[in-house]
């Protein structure tokens, strides 16, 4: 269902709070100042739906980040066979013994 923006004057918030958090249950609600939007309130539940899907964003782009990088060192030959590196690794954790 698509959602729309309810849109109430600023003095709303002081005279009918009840009713205008009743509304960002529904929807968000823009609150104008002098006839211009100024500020839009959401329900605290659509606020934490909301961050945590952008944290999920920018997790997924950052493995697309990662992986695109990925590609382009492949295809720029910056490559290594795996027995080669995991001898180096090796290496360095056994000079790191005491």
């Amino acid at each position: 269902m698509d959602r729309f923006i309810s849109i109430r004057p600023s003095k709303d918030i002081r005279t009918n709070y009840a009713q205008i958090s009743a509304l960002t249950r529904e929807n968000p609600v823009a609150i104008t100042v002098n006839g211009k939007e100024d500020t839009v309130l959401l329900s605290h539940e659509d606020f934490r739906d909301q961050q945590l899907y952008i944290s999920e964003l920018e997790a997924k782009l950052a493995v697309y980040a990662h992986l695109a990088q990925s590609m382009d060192d492949i295809k720029l030959g910056r490559t290594e066979d795996a027995d080669s590196v995991f001898s180096d690794i090796i290496e360095e954790l056994r000079s790191l013994e005491v």
